[in-house]
């Protein structure tokens, strides 16, 4: 008898916690859209731009209650990106590079957001002087297109606001810091840090694709 009445606490107890966590943690099908991203980047004082696009993978809707009881909600959004970017440096090089990338963006339901991005990719830089090439007969000519290819690492972090929590409006604005690193550069590594302020614009039907979305409480 208490073996029994020990095993219908357990399953009480079981179904209880299965059913708060469907409650807590429910799994819904979304259709977004790409993102489109166009900023104005900053290679220390040499200027830049860059144009990408992000691709949504998932989304969590969280609502965490404080100790004071009061709810706060945050979302945490998945994308794959790419980007084409570039930057004039006079007298040395300009470079132009793809990158993709996964960027991990927090935003709270008053708009604040948050985000970090690891991206990979290749550079090509074009040398900002004029270069000669000396052919086994010593002839000289001009080489032009000169410069170099390398492999690329960027990891970046930045911060912003998303008016379409506040004012309905389907864009964000950002600023964000990145570490370039590009190699092989003389058997080491070159490291860039680059400033970027832009802005994310999220129309409703471009490109729509469906995505897996969570609603969350804490």
């Amino acid at each position: 008898m208490r073996f029994l009445k020990l095993y219908l606490i357990f399953v009480i107890s079981s179904c209880s916690i299965h059913c708060f966590s469907q409650s807590a943690d429910s799994v819904r099908i979304e259709k977004k859209s790409l993102n489109l991203s166009l900023s104005y980047i900053g290679s220390l004082i040499y200027p830049g731009a860059s144009l990408g696009v992000e691709l949504p993978v998932n989304t969590i809707y969280i609502s965490k209650i404080r100790k004071s009881g009061k709810t706060e909600d945050f979302t945490k959004d998945r994308f794959v990106t790419v980007s084409l970017s570039g930057y004039h440096h006079p007298a040395f090089h300009d470079n132009i590079y793809i990158s993709a990338g996964w960027t991990m963006r927090q935003t709270k339901s008053h708009g604040f957001m948050t985000e970090f991005s690891p991206e990979i990719g290749l550079s090509r830089t074009f040398l900002g002087g004029t270069t000669y090439k000396v052919d086994d007969n010593g002839n000289v000519t001009i080489k032009k297109a000169a410069g170099y290819y390398y492999a690329l690492v960027s990891v970046g972090g930045g911060i912003g606001y998303d008016f379409s929590k506040t004012k309905q409006k389907p864009f964000l604005i950002f600023s964000k810091f990145n570490l370039i690193m590009m190699f092989p550069y003389n058997s080491t590594i070159y490291l860039r840090p680059v400033m970027e302020v832009g802005l994310i614009y999220k129309p409703m039907n471009f490109l729509s694709l469906i995505v897996k979305s969570k609603n969350r409480t804490k």
